[in-house]
């Protein structure tokens, strides 16, 4: 009896770990938090005082969530800006030294440009591409 209880309980343990393990072969999307079309994405942009952004382009899924987090590491102060997620003006502004998130979800897959609206930072080429996938 106690043999078949230990059988019994290895099977079990086995089929568990088996049924958890995913065992499909489609991976999942590479994205910041990776997942489906629904699962948070959460994106890092870095503000320079050398007028850049890095990364200068970002990938994204459309509609799942976007946690977007703008970490200024120089003095000036800095924001990120995108003109239309559909049909909404996106931003964040951050001091210099400090970070600064928002939340969007982008609905239509596209080229949407991003930019500093600090007077002059886009102009002297401050600016990047978000894609939506």
């Amino acid at each position: 009896m106690k043999r078949r209880f230990t059988t019994l309980a290895i099977v079990s343990a086995l089929a568990l770990v088996l049924g958890c393990g995913g065992g499909g072969s489609a991976a999942k999307p590479a994205g910041p938090a990776g997942g489906g079309a629904g699962a948070a994405q959460n994106v890092t942009v870095k503000a320079l005082d050398t007028l850049k952004f890095d990364p200068a382009t970002l990938s994204v899924r459309s509609g799942a969530p976007v946690h977007l987090t703008l970490e200024n590491s120089g003095t000036l102060i800095h924001d990120w800006v995108v003109d239309n997620v559909g049909g909404q003006k996106v931003s964040v502004e951050a001091d210099g030294g400090k970070s600064a998130s928002t939340d969007f979800t982008p609905t239509t897959a596209g080229t949407l440009q991003f930019y500093c609206s600090q007077p002059g930072h886009r102009e002297a080429g401050m600016v990047g591409t978000l894609t939506v996938q």
